[in-house]
């Protein structure tokens, strides 16, 4: 209907709702609404690389990053193209104009997605060619990684298919999958997006798995092999199209790829109906998508039965659902789904929290017990998608109380923050630990409700003994975490102390003297040479922690490590860790401990970092946990 308006046919208005202009501007021009193309002519190896981008977007410059990453990759020609999905028959823009860097494919905005890449055909000279939309965010890595997908094989077998397109899987914002491609759930029917909702775990074993068609507006593809968009302004049916008409076009397949963070940063659900996208799918009236079963197998599921997205409205196209289920020829055993929820952000910003380096040695250590692991972050608690797939929800208690699972096992591991808990939160849960053996202990007894204890871990793979790193030189006296807002106060005391002390992290820059402050951030894979590289490693604890006997993550590691740990008092904490650990009451007490250091020989500090290790390995907590899960679910 869009569309109709657009041209200004029978039965509709004609409105102008381009963008204000200003006296003086440029003259403006109408919008595109033709798709009139030329083939491609690609003439040399390489990649192009066409950016579309929404009117709106380009003219605050959302394409210059794009730009900027394709010639950082080395794209031959960038060509940008802007398309207007929401314009009117009589909307005018100023003219498209190319940058230094990029050219554009036309001077006119486009009326449609499809039309933009139209416009873009004929400027395309390289032997292959990736179709980014600004919406979706591409490393130059992936990128590059895209474009080899579909580089045609000089082995000489002209029997084997090969890809012709290249798709990546698309996350959104909240970490979960957008589409891991097309999937033709009915001709003359929307497509559906594989995977739709799913945690990034699932797709990981789908690299080069084919699929019907792509549905986001990114992938690579032959340039030869490049087909004529359909009219459609709804995006998704006009990606399908494409992606599809040009692997059939090249003779060859769609291909999905997992390459990591591939975020949709804009929505592109909005589906209207649009008669030229229903007239563009009777194409596969009679075909059926052969490649789903295959596809899903690979991770041990199958198709369920498609349903219609309960958020579509009565005017829009009407997306399908394909749940995933586990097949059902296959006998999973004993094992189990777990779900590992955390308060971290999703994506970049969860990157440098501490429960994320916690999940993934938690995941890793479940998934060495035969177990299947995904980690959902704040944002993907609640996965309306897949999360019927979880058998267990274990949810790592921070700063956030998170919703339980409907059906699956659900366990609570209070970490930290314990004052945050509640009794009713308690109650909710199936089976309840903490990493504070006082807090359980009165905790139960207050409630009733039993909490076990079960402290924090390390993993031994990385955190062991060994010599000091060169990375690290004469290192004294070594303290790694953020401010938190305040002064920490075995910062306070050790500087007090007027000990050799070396800070990293958050939020000190102005706090300490020059010297001091070493760096806002050290990579956890450092973090072990960092420990066995200090003469003293100082460690400090929330006060609710502290007094409920929460023992922090950072002694587990660093005493692993083989370091000497200066902390402050916590009950138990000096039996804990035979001697690598030592609290301390005052200034004084400080400095005389970090002035006696470490009395051990080098080879029993070894020895005791390796004890350590062992005893509160990852994989002890693992078993603990599995253990307790299958005791439960045979209880019920």
């Amino acid at each position: 209907m869009a569309f109709r308006r657009l041209l200004g046919w029978p039965g509709t208005s004609a409105t102008t709702d381009g963008p204000d202009r200003s006296a003086g501007a440029a003259p403006s021009l109408p919008v595109d609404t033709s798709l009139v193309t030329e083939a491609p002519r690609p003439d040399a190896d390489g990649f192009d690389v066409v950016v579309t981008v929404a009117e709106a977007a380009f003219r605050t410059g959302a394409h210059l990053p794009l730009v900027r990453a394709a010639r950082v990759a080395g794209a031959r020609v960038v060509v940008v193209s802007p398309y207007d999905v929401h314009a009117g028959p009589q909307s005018t823009y100023p003219p498209v104009v190319a940058g230094d860097d990029h050219d554009v494919a036309r001077a006119t905005v486009a009326a449609t997605w499809g039309g933009a890449v139209a416009a873009a055909r004929p400027r395309l000279r390289s032997a292959v060619v990736v179709v980014q939309d600004a919406g979706i965010l591409l490393s130059e890595d992936a990128l590059l990684r895209l474009a080899a997908a579909v580089v045609r094989s000089d082995d000489g077998d002209q029997d084997r298919r090969e890809a012709v397109v290249a798709l990546p899987v698309v996350r959104t914002g909240d970490d979960v999958v957008a589409s891991a491609g097309a999937v033709l759930v009915r001709g003359t029917a929307p497509v559906a997006s594989l995977l739709r909702g799913h945690p990034y775990e699932d797709v990981e074993p789908l690299d080069g798995a084919r699929v019907f068609a792509a549905d986001e507006p990114c992938f690579a593809v032959r340039t030869a092999a490049l087909a004529v968009p359909v009219v459609t302004v709804d995006t998704r049916t006009a990606v399908a199209r494409l992606t599809r008409d040009s692997a059939d076009a090249g003779g060859g397949d769609c291909v999905v790829l997992p390459l990591g963070r591939v975020y949709r940063t804009s929505v592109l659900r909005e589906r209207r109906y649009d008669t030229h996208a229903a007239d563009a799918l009777t194409v596969w009236r009679d075909r059926a998508d052969d490649t789903v079963v295959t596809t899903l197998a690979r991770l041990g599921l199958e198709p369920g039965v498609p349903a219609a997205d309960p958020v579509g409205a009565p005017v829009a196209l009407r997306e399908p659902v394909v749940r995933a289920e586990w097949l059902r020829t296959v006998d999973r055993g004993d094992r189990l789904r777990w779900s590992v929820r955390i308060a971290a952000h999703p994506g970049p910003r969860g990157d440098d929290w501490g429960d994320t380096f916690f999940a993934r040695d938690l995941a890793a250590a479940l998934r060495s017990l035969g177990q299947d692991v995904v980690v959902d972050h704040r944002e993907s608690h609640v996965r309306p998608f897949s999360e019927h797939l979880d058998d267990v929800a274990l949810t790592l208690r921070g700063l956030d109380d998170t919703p339980v699972h409907p059906t699956a096992t659900n366990v609570l591991w209070v970490i930290s923050h314990p004052d945050l808990v509640t009794a009713a939160e308690l109650a909710r849960y199936d089976l309840r630990f903490a990493a504070g053996p006082v807090w359980a202990t009165r905790v139960t007894a207050e409630t009733g409700l039993g909490v076990e204890p079960l402290l924090q871990a390390t993993d031994p793979a990385r955190f062991h003994p060994g010599p000091v790193d060169p990375a690290f030189p004469d290192l004294d006296t070594a303290f790694v975490g953020k401010t938190r807002r305040v002064f920490r106060p075995v910062v306070r005391d050790a500087f007090d102390a007027g000990v050799d002390l070396a800070v990293w992290g958050e939020g000190w820059e102005s706090l300490l003297p020059d010297g001091v402050h070493r760096g806002v951030f050290v990579p956890n894979d450092q973090l072990p040479a960092l420990y066995r590289s200090a003469r003293v490693v100082l460690n400090d604890h929330w006060d609710d922690m502290a007094r409920d006997g929460f023992v922090s993550n950072r002694l587990f590691d660093a005493a692993a490590s083989g370091a000497l740990v200066v902390t402050d008092p916590v009950p138990g904490v000096a039996e804990l860790f035979h001697g690598a650990v030592r609290p301390y009451g005052s200034v004084e007490e400080l400095r005389e401990l970090v002035r006696l250091g470490e009395s051990a020989s080098e080879a029993d500090r070894a020895a005791r970092g390796a004890r350590i290790g062992a005893e509160h390995a990852f994989l002890r907590r693992a078993e603990t946990l599995l253990d307790a899960v299958r005791r439960e679910r045979a209880r019920r």
